[in-house]
Parts: C-alpha cells; structure tokens; sequence
C-alpha cells in the first residue's frame, strides 16, 4: 500500500563515468551547471559498476543489476553487452522495480517514446532482440508509449529533441529540452516512480566524437535543469548510469570508471550507496517498502 505522497523521476544515462578532466573528456570543456545544484542542494555519490568481474562492464548485466537489485554479472559469470539475453531476462521475471513497486500500489510508468515500427517487431517478433528496459516494460504489463502520447505531451523520445523520429519519417515537432522536460514532467504528474532512458551518451562515447559529446553535454544539461526548476516538491529526481564511456574519449569501448549518482529534493538525503547492485534496494528505501512502517500498512 502507498504510505505517503511521494514520488520518483529516475533518468537513466547509458555510459557515463567520472574519468579524468583532461583533454580527452567533454567535461573538461563542459561543465554541466545541473552538476553544480547537485552539489549544493542535491546528494553526489559515485558508484562502483564493474560488478567485480573482470572485463569492461556492459550495458545489458549493468542494467539487469540496476533494475533487479541482483548482481546480474555474477549470476552468469561474466559481463554481457548489448541487448538483454535468456539468461538476463530470467533475472527481470524473478525480480524487477517495476513490478515490485506495482505489486506495493504504485503507479509506474515509462516515459520513453516507441516508433510504431519498431514497437510491432518488438511485440510480434518472437526472436525479436530487446533492451532490457524494453522487456521489463513488457513483462510489468505497462503500456508503451507511442508518438500519440508524445504528441499528447505525455511521452519523451530517447534523444529528447525528436531528430531522430523525424528524420524516419514522422510530422512531429523539434523538442527544446525544455518542451521535452515539461513532457516527462506530465507523466511524473499522474505516477509515483518513473523511469525516462537516454542511451545516445553510449554512442557517442563509442564514436569518440568530441563535437557531439559537446553538443549533447549541453542538451542534457539544460533538459536536467529544466526538470529541476519543476520538479514537484514531493519528488526525488534521480540520474544514475551503467558504466563509464562518454567521459574518455580517448577509447571506443567502455571504462572501470565509477557512474554518478545524483539525487535532488525530496528526501534526497536518504541515499547512501556504493555500488550499482545497490540502486535497487535504495528505491525500495526511498518508498519506505519493507519498513516496519510498510508492513504495518500491510
């Protein structure tokens, strides 16, 4: 049972890390202002992603771990890149935060938008390859979301302006971060926790394209204050990552560098974690599940 009115925004940033301000990293040319609120009115932690398994850690055993609680790594033996495989999905059917939020009476959503296209072959294509966020969606139940909401205001696509959905061929408008906040804001208005990813940081980190990392750094940081200046006052805005890859741009893979942990307004204080494992159980803190208080509720 809910215990009390309290909400979460959780933007999920695929690869980054806190590497060395050098020359080699769009955080020495760019400093995020966002980062700075974080620093003084938020709660900064950096956690460990390498799941103490040798090899780079990888997107798919970094996000089954984030979104499970369990160390997706070790379960399997080994990091697993890309998208999420038979093994991982077992993980995600045993334990997810969608559906343990659900099963406690929370409304959940996710905010990224789906092209049409791409959404039939995800729901009709039995050998169809998804994203880990994909199948946990699917398998909580929850609808996803089209271009229909995103035109609604109720949606966001995964690289916030809409570039990409026009240049396939949908009449949708050019998002300022801005417009694109107001949007995951809408959703965040009608649920407790919701989940917004944005993986582009991934690929830019692999292209080692310092004029996009730039460009991007910019968009992010101006879409992040955005949320902040309204962000509900009952809401914690959460921004995490999988793994380090866009901060060394001096590499086309993925680095051992620890991920942000950022956490602004409501309860923000509560957090104090070392390790992706640990993202997990930090949310279930935050909504006061497993509490003396929350079984009393029971």
């Amino acid at each position: 049972m809910v215990i009390d009115k309290m909400k979460m925004l959780f933007i999920f940033l695929d690869g980054v890390g806190k590497g060395e301000k050098n020359e080699a990293s769009p955080f020495f040319y760019y400093h995020p202002k966002a980062y700075d609120i974080f620093l003084k009115d938020g709660n900064v932690l950096f956690l460990d992603a390498t799941l103490g398994i040798e090899g780079l850690p990888q997107s798919a055993t970094g996000q089954v771990t984030i979104y499970s609680g369990i160390n997706a790594a070790k379960e399997v033996g080994f990091h697993i890149n890309g998208q999420i495989a038979p093994s991982l999905k077992r993980i995600i059917e045993r334990q997810n935060i969608f559906t343990t939020l659900l099963r406690h009476g929370f409304k959940v959503d996710f905010a990224n938008v789906y092209r049409n296209e791409y959404l039939q072959k995800l729901l009709n294509d039995k050998n169809f390859k998804m994203s880990v966020t994909s199948y946990m969606t699917l398998i909580s139940g929850i609808r996803f979301k089209t271009v229909e909401d995103l035109l609604r205001g109720e949606g966001v696509y995964f690289d916030i302006t809409n570039h990409v959905l026009i240049e396939s061929g949908y009449e949708v408008p050019v998002f300022s971060p801005q417009r694109a906040a107001e949007n995951l804001l809408n959703v965040l208005n009608k649920n407790d926790f919701v989940l917004f990813e944005h993986f582009k940081t991934d690929i830019i980190g692999h292209s080692c394209d310092m004029e996009k990392a730039l460009e991007l750094l910019k968009l992010l940081d101006e879409f992040i204050l955005s949320l902040i200046e309204e962000l509900p006052e009952d809401a914690c805005l959460v921004v995490t990552s999988d793994h380090g890859n866009i901060e060394d741009l001096s590499t086309k893979t993925h680095t051992k560098n620890k991920v942000p942990f950022l956490a602004y307004g409501n309860k923000k204080e509560i957090f104090a974690l070392e390790s992706i494992e640990q993202i997990y159980s930090s949310i279930l803190k935050y909504f006061e599940i497993g509490t003396q208080r929350d079984d009393k509720e029971r």
